[in-house]
This record gives C-alpha cells, structure tokens and sequence, in this order.
C-alpha cells in the first residue's frame, strides 16, 4: 500500500515547472465522471482532463483567483475547495464512494488551508437556524451548540500560518457565527407571525451587546435581521412602507456615517435588483436624505433608471430585447432570428444545481409539445466556456435547440431581462414579443396548462 502512495506522489509531481501554480491529483473508482474547477471571484471556469486511471493535473491562467472549488455532479460535498496562491504545488486525493460521496485527502502547499475550507464549507452546509431541530431551541441552547463548532473550528484555523490569510479567515469566521446568532431573530419572528407571544431575554441582551458600527462585530445581514426583528415587534408601519420603516430605522440604528452610508447602498441596490416592476420613487427620495456619499448616490440613482427603462421594456407585448447566441456548431445567430413560433427559453448553465433540476421538466415538455408547430423550446446556457458546456451536452444530450451567450452577451441579458440569477424561464410570441420574461419553471404543475392558455389567448386577440 505504501509503495502505491509513494508512487501516486512521484506522479502527480512530476513535470511541475518551477514557479507554476499547478493542482494533481488521483481520483479511486473514477468512472468517467465530469469534473470542473470555478474560480467565483472572476467567473472562470474549467474542465479538469481525467484519464483513464483517474490522474488529472491543471495549471491556473495565470489570474489573479486564489479561491476555486471542483464540482463532480450528484456527489457530496457539492464542491471540494481549493485554494491556491501564485506558484503553489498543490495535490488531491479523491475516493468516490458508492454512496455518492467523496472522501477528499490534501496535500502540497496548502493543506492546513484547504482542510479548513473543506470543514468550513461542511459548517455552512449544515443549515444550522434552517432545521427544524434548532428552530425549536431556546437562545441559550442555540448559541451552545454554536460555540461548540466554533471550537472545533479552532484546531484547524490554528494551523494556519499564513500571516495574510489567518486574520482575515479568523474575522470572517466570527462574522459568521455572528450572523448565525443574529439569525435567531427569525426563528423569533416567526413565533409572533404566527399570533404567539415570543419573548427571550436572553437572544435580547446578545442583540444589545453587538456594536453596529463596528465592521468587526457587525456586517449588513446582521443589521438587516437586527431591523427585521424590530419591524417584527412593532406592527405600527404599513407593509406598503416596509422599505421606508427600514430605512428610518437604519439611520437610528448606525451612528457611523460612513457605514450607514454603505448598509444604505447595499440594502437600495438589492431593493431594485429584486423588485418586479413597482415604483420605488420613495424609497429612492429617504436613501437620499440618509446617504451622504456622492459616489453611491450616483450609483444607486443611475441603477434606478436602468430599472425604470428595463420595466417599461418588459412589459407583454413588447419586443423582446435582442442578443447573440451560439450553437452547438459554434455559428452565431440573433434571438430575433428565431422569430414564427412562440418560443419557450430556459436559461440555464451547468454549474448551475436548480438548473440542473429542471431539465427532466424540460425533457416532459418537449415531449409534450413535439409535435405542436405553434411553439419550440430552446435552452440558453450562460457557462463560462464553450468547451464545459458541449463537454456537459455530449454526456447529457438534449433533443431541443441547444445555445449559449458569450460573456458580452451574457451582461445584456442580465440587464435587459432584469436577471440575478438562474434558471429563468421567458415565453415570446411568434412576432418576438414579449409574453413573459419570468414565465412559470416546467417544474411547476401549472406550467403546460398555462402554455396552451397563453397560446390560444393570443390567436382569439
């Protein structure tokens, strides 16, 4: 057994080139699964070339990304963290069980960092404040069991001997537990929604002891359940002006300008990114008042009338905003080319779980819809790489148009189609208007039946 680890180890090193940052690695019982590496920070993504033995070995771009994950479909952990500095040497050992999980062994430069990040994306992964059993816990039982993990947190952070890493992991992670604790106000909230008097001392004196304005001990999701909670106890504001109420409370809450001013813009900007087409004139005039940093007021406000614009573009019956795809020979076309049926997009990519989910529905409703000339079905994927992509559609293949959008492409969709995520789902009518640009997911029951609605809606127009 030890001649074959030694023998494992002399393989992944050889050919590294001195200076490059490069990850080996060998993979038991690899049976021809897809692996692929994403840095989050820049958006890239890649697949690692396994060979028949399950040795793979990958060299960065040369960019800037120090935080990557791999991802293997259908196993857990849903992602293996891997970080990696300029010129790090850096080896994996992965076991795939027939459990689908995956046991996962370090080593090289970085193994007391990566062995945290693996325990601490375990940690996150844990829902904690999320599961039914800890939302049954008092206070003083809730934050036990969180002091607990953090000290078993500690071993591994200790480790560390990175000067540059260690203090800024070691503050993320307090924030972290932090925030974890603060969340018990939803556990709180929920109780009094529910008409039942609520009251912990104890969850109480915690939220008393924190100092807002302190970037340490504080970040804006704890504010945000710190206002939520508040706004839980006292029903004197209208829903209507649930915003406003917030925002009021904020600049009583934080006395620090400059932090007020940045829990405002961030909490404005994810207000604008997730409405759906209301005005938000008010909302816009009180962050006004409150924020006094020209810069974010610029921003928030130039993001208001992109919202604005992107709205009155949205509405059924307009054109719908037009892009560049690619198809899986790699020739380019516009979305307005596709125009004489109604058309059915799904947004997808495949790193993308919910995504993931919903191609079973797709595949039922194309079925469904084969043989109807009124509507086709296509998916638009937003990979990184064409190459991750067409590897992914060898191994899955659909029996629908398949495209993708390059990165340029890919922002015009965001904007125009007022995109923060996916899956998203959009229905055109045969003429490239608008029926909907957030249509119902396959997933949903409804989904067939309101197809054929808005189909023959349209013809008795």
């Amino acid at each position: 057994m030890r001649v074959l680890l030694v023998a494992w180890i002399l393989a992944v090193c050889s050919g590294c080139q001195p200076g490059q940052t490069v990850l080996k690695g060998h993979i038991e019982n690899y049976q021809g699964e897809q692996l692929t590496i994403q840095c989050y920070e820049l958006n890239i993504q890649d697949t690692l070339q396994v060979d028949a033995s399950g040795n793979f070995s990958w060299t960065t771009s040369g960019t800037d990304c120090q935080i990557y994950a791999i991802r293997i479909a259908d196993y857990q952990p849903w992602r293996i963290p891997v970080y990696l500095t300029p010129g790090d040497q850096e080896e994996l050992k992965l076991s795939f069980l027939p459990d689908k999980t995956i046991k996962v062994k370090y080593a090289g430069d970085r193994v007391a960092e990566n062995e945290y990040r693996l325990a601490f994306d375990k940690l996150e992964g844990l829902m904690f404040g999320y599961t039914p059993e800890s939302r049954k816990l008092s206070f003083v039982d809730y934050n036990a069991q969180l002091e607990q993990m953090e000290r078993e947190m500690q071993p591994l952070l200790k480790r560390i001997t990175d000067t540059e890493i260690k203090p800024r992991w070691t503050q993320k992670q307090h924030l972290w537990f932090q925030s974890k604790r603060m969340m018990y106000a939803g556990i709180l909230a929920s109780q009094l929604w529910k008409g039942n008097q609520v009251s912990d001392e104890d969850f109480n004196t915690f939220v008393k002891s924190l100092d807002v304005n302190d970037p340490k001990e504080c970040n804006e999701d704890m504010i945000g359940n710190i206002i939520n909670w508040q706004q839980a106890q006292e029903s004197s504001f209208q829903t209507e002006e649930r915003q406003i109420d917030y925002l009021n409370r904020l600049n009583r809450l934080v006395s620090n300008q400059e932090r007020k001013n940045e829990f405002a813009t961030q909490h404005l900007k994810e207000i604008i990114k997730g409405a759906s087409g209301r005005s938000l004139d008010k909302e816009i005039a009180r962050y006004n008042e409150i924020c006094t940093d020209d810069t974010m007021r610029n921003q928030v406000n130039e993001q208001y009338k992109e919202y604005v614009k992107a709205y009155d573009n949205l509405t059924p019956g307009k054109p719908a905003p037009d892009f560049e795809l690619i198809d899986v020979k790699g020739k380019k076309c516009r979305l307005s080319d596709l125009k004489g049926t109604y058309l059915f997009i799904d947004v997808w990519a495949t790193w993308c779980g919910w995504c993931i989910k919903e191609t079973p529905y797709m595949e039922k409703l194309q079925e469904h819809f084969a043989n109807d000339k009124r509507i086709t079905l296509i998916s638009i994927s937003w990979d990184y790489t064409q190459k991750v992509w067409l590897d992914y559609l060898k191994k899955h293949p659909a029996t629908w148009p398949q495209y993708m959008v390059d990165k340029k492409n890919m922002e015009v969709m965001r904007k125009e189609y007022r995109m923060s995520g996916i899956p998203r789902f959009i229905l055109i009518d045969p003429q490239g208007r608008l029926v909907s640009y957030d249509y119902e997911r396959p997933s949903q029951p409804e989904c067939v039946k309101k197809l054929e609605q808005d189909m023959e809606n349209d013809k008795n127009r």
